[in-house]
């Protein structure tokens, strides 16, 4: 008897919209972890914490796909991300329309570009310099994949670091900044 009323109950609060407790999962997460990730659940469930092994990474079954960017001592939110298959540390800038990346990291990345291709001309903190227009196949940051992301190609000495514009940052379900952290959720 006890045991049906728990069933029943249960799906009671599912089909009530226990679902969309799961939005704000910013009390799941811990403090000291560096970056954590969210897995896809085949569909949104009460937020039940499964600990993996490794400190970097927790899983929670929450039915969204998050990435937690911790501020950094200069109060920046810097990490890896995975771009086209390549680790690239990107410091996110929502001042900046696109993602900007440098001739170095687009050679890494496979992107092979002309002089003809930096047709563009956009304004950065060190005045106008030309830019070259690229899709970006995937990028990933912890369990978040974005397909089809916009970028500017900057000179070297034009950009010496990846941006992470609002090009991807507009393809994410929401990010929001709380206790010091950056939380990414698609």
């Amino acid at each position: 008897m006890i045991k049906n009323v728990f069933l029943v109950s249960c799906a009671v609060l599912v089909i009530s919209g226990l679902p969309y407790y799961a939005q704000d999962i910013s009390g799941l997460i811990s403090r000291d972890t560096a970056l954590e990730a969210v897995p896809q659940a085949p569909f949104p469930v009460p937020a039940k914490v499964q600990k993996s092994t490794s400190q970097a990474t927790a899983h929670y079954t929450t039915g969204v796909r998050a990435a937690v960017i911790p501020m950094s001592r200069e109060g920046h939110f810097s990490a890896d991300f995975r771009i086209n298959g390549r680790s690239v540390k990107g410091l996110i800038d929502t001042g900046a329309t696109f993602v900007a990346i440098n001739t170095s990291t687009a050679r890494n990345l496979g992107l092979n570009l002309t002089n003809s291709d930096f047709k563009h001309q956009v304004q950065t903190a060190n005045g106008k310099t030309g830019a070259a227009l690229v899709n970006l196949t995937r990028m990933e940051i912890g369990a978040i994949l974005v397909e089809n992301v916009d970028a500017f190609v900057l000179e070297d000495k034009a950009l010496s670091s990846t941006l992470i514009g609002m090009s991807f940052m507009s393809k994410l379900q929401s990010y929001r900044v709380k206790n010091s952290r950056m939380e990414l959720v698609n």
